[in-house]
């Protein structure tokens, strides 16, 4: 086993455990420690340099979330790589993958090429599945990426995490940002400055539905400030879970989060006749371009996926602790 050969000085600007750090980075170029070379333990380690137990544990996580170095139980520490300034290894903790998804994961991975290894996983909504990934990468990466569930449990299991380390990802604004850096959307206010720009084009409709859904924080958020605009504007409305259950008639302008809504709104307009666009109105929520050639009347509103991935990625590459609204974009088409 190889000493580290600490050196602390008195009224040293640099904290303890970043010299245990440090030594064993520096004992790996060397060629004094290799892979598979065990390092001393805890207790070694205190004994040995009167060091207390939180001092050494928060490097030896730190070596180990930076893929450094790895833990047996019952045997001890031991060097995993021989390369001690490999980068960064990102976990990604999203929901669920989808076209918009991948978008944003292709532009987050693209952008860190060469800079660093990341591991994706997904908690598909369900906190039992979220607390226990979260456990798991606890102390095995260097910064956390995570699309957070609406739930204290969750909550708490993301604050087990290095807080230096988090990062909080397209949802979440409202319960994280206050925490935590992160690249988001505003739902709460997104749909509603959309509407606020473009009055104009509301004339033409006698009734704006909103149809949220599944339910969650977001939808939440988009449902109450959507119901404040329309009070302020004096403008009748319906705020439902489906499309099917809203009596859609010519006239009405429908805002569809869920695509399985969009397709029943499409049905349902092409067995009545309804022309898109003018009989009936659709905006949709992520764009994609087949919206634009199964309904022309589509008009989508969405958050610049791809830009979001490359901001976060950004933010951890240039070791940024940024609070960002991503941009929210309208693509007009005959609907509005």
């Amino acid at each position: 086993m190889v000493d580290l050969e600490l050196q602390f000085r008195e009224r040293q600007s640099v904290p303890k455990y970043r010299h245990i750090i440090d030594a064993v980075r520096h004992k790996i170029r060397a060629g004094e420690l290799k892979k598979g070379d065990r390092i001393p333990s805890l207790n070694a380690l205190c004994r040995r340099y009167r060091l207390s137990q939180d001092t050494v544990l928060m490097a030896y996580n730190e070596l180990k979330a930076r893929g450094i170095i790895t833990s047996q139980v019952g045997k001890g520490y031991f060097i995993r790589s021989d390369q001690p300034d490999s980068g960064h290894r990102v976990f990604l903790l999203f929901d669920k993958l989808t076209a918009y998804k991948e978008a944003l994961y292709e532009s987050f991975t693209g952008t860190m090429a060469g800079r660093g290894v990341e591991r994706i996983f997904f908690h598909h909504d369900d906190p039992a599945i979220f607390q226990t990934l979260i456990e798991m990468a606890r102390g095995e990466y260097t910064e956390y990426v995570i699309m957070p569930i609406e739930d204290d449990t969750c909550r708490r299991a993301v604050e087990r995490l290095p807080r230096g380390n988090v990062f909080i990802l397209d949802q979440g604004k409202a319960k994280y940002s206050d925490r935590y850096p992160g690249v988001w959307q505003d739902f709460e206010k997104d749909l509603v400055r959309i509407f606020g720009e473009n009055e104009g084009s509301l004339g033409r409709y006698r009734r704006l539905i909103l149809l949220t859904g599944r339910q969650g924080a977001a939808r939440r958020a988009i449902a109450e400030s959507f119901r404040d605009f329309c009070r302020r504007t004096n403008r009748e409305y319906v705020v439902t879970l489906a499309a099917a259950l809203a009596g859609i008639r010519p006239g009405d302008l429908a805002i569809a989060i869920d695509d399985r809504d969009l397709e029943y709104l499409v049905r349902h307009a092409a067995e009545r006749g309804f022309v898109l666009g003018s009989d009936l109105g659709i905006i949709s929520y992520n764009e994609a371009p087949l919206k634009g050639i199964v309904g022309p009347g589509i008009t989508t509103v969405s958050t610049d996926f791809a830009g979001m991935g490359k901001r976060m990625a950004e933010m951890i590459l240039n070791g940024q602790k940024k609070k960002i609204d991503n941009p929210f974009r309208i693509i007009r088409r005959a609907s509005f």
